[in-house]
């Protein structure tokens, strides 16, 4: 198998380690097997034992290995041994990679390919381009977006509750769980309130103090309260995000609160994840395909000939975006005393599928090995930062909802005062964590907002036109923010190795 000789020296290590701890249960007298082989194009290495159950994968009692074995060298390589008890026989399974081509270079290639098939695809008659698109492109493009939505809900549901569980105690979750969720709400809010301030000058504003509105406050209080679902299976049919996470999250921590007593589920729970993010991987390893597709549908279309006289909001948005992204990228390369310019580089794979496919689901994957692999941080910290951030630390979306509710109050003549501003501020950072992970997730949410800003249903129409470009955009910052935001926070909680932060390896 073609491999470099530093991940054959891992699997080796790996594996005595195995077998080292086996001896020291069973004895030196009982036979271990070793079997070597391919299976659905994939190398993989088998070791049986013959005796009581022992799983040597459990996590040890060392403080540095909280995360259990996604903390040793096999999680350099994102590989994860799987331990099954058949038979009488206690059995350790290891899936080795293939070989890979960089995904940078595929995510180039699929975008380069685009760009250079669309503008051949305009040359054809406009019938035949409506025909292209309507009858293949759309039709792959939403199929791909079914696959993401059918995973994404129990992809979520179990790394949380898994998440949860695997911290190990509820003092630790008390100490991680609370710190996370009051950082990625404290700070969604605040990006939203200085990107409002920042709005001054490009909209028509009155400093004026006026009376806030009862309904609008009632409205959103009501929005804290329809998190709480009305049944188990409705928000997983909903595809309803928060509603998904709060279940996840008092499984997770009912799990950890039982112990021993949920030993059953927990292992329930533990499968169920490796499942679905092996369903994940399917899904990511045609995600290249996707970003053709999507790249190539939008340039034999007509979408960007009808928001190009909105270029207003688009182009303050992406001002925002850059010097905000920009502020807090050099705060934490400051502070975390790595190079910017590898600090960036490390990044940009999750950046790229994000911002051509609009889906934190799709880039789920590759933001995860990102996060440990590249920027050192602890599973610990991803198994339960990166789902959760991916439906609460959206400041992107929460950013792009404000710009976007300015400039149709100024295009439909409603008034922009001090308190609808800051209605607005509360409104689109609330919306922007009920907004579903996924492409056009935010559709619905548009409604919502101009009905508590008092924009009319109209600007409807030109603002889902607009979200064909914001969605991409504002996907892709958020990721981003969330990346740096939970490398402070490992950093905080010393769950960080910041000599793989600070190398120029893997950037």
């Amino acid at each position: 198998m073609d491999m470099d000789s530093k991940n054959i020296t891992r699997i080796r290590l790996s594996i005595e380690e195995i077998l080292l701890d086996m001896r020291e249960h069973f004895g030196s007298e009982v036979p271990c097997t070793l079997t070597m082989g391919r299976k659905w194009g994939r190398h993989f290495l088998m070791l049986e034992v013959r005796g009581e159950r022992f799983d040597p994968l459990e996590k040890k009692e060392q403080p540095e290995e909280l995360s259990g074995w996604g903390g040793r060298l096999l999680a350099n390589m994102g590989l994860t041994p799987v331990y099954l008890y058949k038979n009488g026989k206690n059995q350790i399974l290891l899936k080795l990679p293939k070989k890979q081509v960089n995904p940078a270079i595929k995510l180039v290639g699929a975008v380069v390919l685009a760009v250079v098939s669309g503008l051949l695809g305009r040359m054809l008659p406009p019938e035949t381009r409506a025909l292209l698109d309507a009858g293949i492109l759309t039709p792959l493009f939403d199929t791909f977006l079914r696959a993401l939505s059918t995973v994404a809900g129990p992809m979520i549901f179990l790394s949380v509750a898994w998440g949860i569980f695997s911290i190990g105690d509820t003092a630790a979750l008390g100490m991680i769980g609370k710190k996370m969720m009051l950082r990625f709400t404290g700070v969604t809010f605040f990006l939203t309130a200085l990107s409002a301030i920042m709005s001054l000058p490009f909209f028509q504003v009155d400093m004026s103090v006026k009376n806030m509105d009862g309904s609008q406050l009632g409205s959103i209080f009501q929005m804290f309260l329809d998190i709480v679902p009305a049944n188990v299976v409705q928000p997983f049919m909903e595809g309803n995000s928060m509603q998904i996470i709060l279940i996840a999250a008092a499984v997770g921590i009912v799990i950890l609160i039982l112990g021993e007593q949920a030993d059953t589920a927990a292992r329930l729970v533990e499968q169920a994840n490796y499942i679905v993010q092996y369903l994940m991987e399917i899904i990511s390893a045609i995600v290249p395909f996707f970003i053709f597709i999507s790249l190539f549908q939008m340039m034999i279309s007509d979408s960007l000939d009808q928001i190009a006289g909105a270029w207003k909001p688009i182009a303050v948005y992406i001002l925002f975006i850059l010097l905000l992204l920009g502020a807090v990228l050099v705060y934490v390369a400051a502070k975390e005393k790595v190079s910017l310019p590898v600090l960036v580089r490390k990044m940009f794979p999750t950046f790229l599928i994000t911002l051509t496919t609009a889906s934190s689901s799709a880039a789920y994957g590759t933001n995860m090995n990102c996060c440990e692999e590249k920027l050192g941080i602890s599973s610990c910290i991803t198994n339960f930062g990166l789902p959760l951030g991916i439906v609460l630390y959206m400041p992107g979306t929460a950013i792009n909802y404000l710009i976007v509710g300015m400039y149709m109050a100024v295009c439909y003549q409603v008034e922009i005062n001090l308190s609808w501003l800051l209605i607005a501020v509360v409104i689109t950072s609330i919306l922007a964590i009920a907004t579903p992970p996924i492409p056009g997730g935010g559709h619905t949410c548009y409604t919502v907002m101009f009905l508590q800003l008092g924009i009319p249903e109209e600007a409807l129409a030109l603002t889902m036109t607009l979200d064909l470009i914001f969605d991409f955009i504002s996907t892709a910052a958020s990721q981003t923010f969330l990346q740096a935001e939970l490398i402070l926070q490992a950093d905080k909680l010393g769950f960080i190795k910041k000599e793989v932060l600070r190398t120029n390896e893997g950037a």
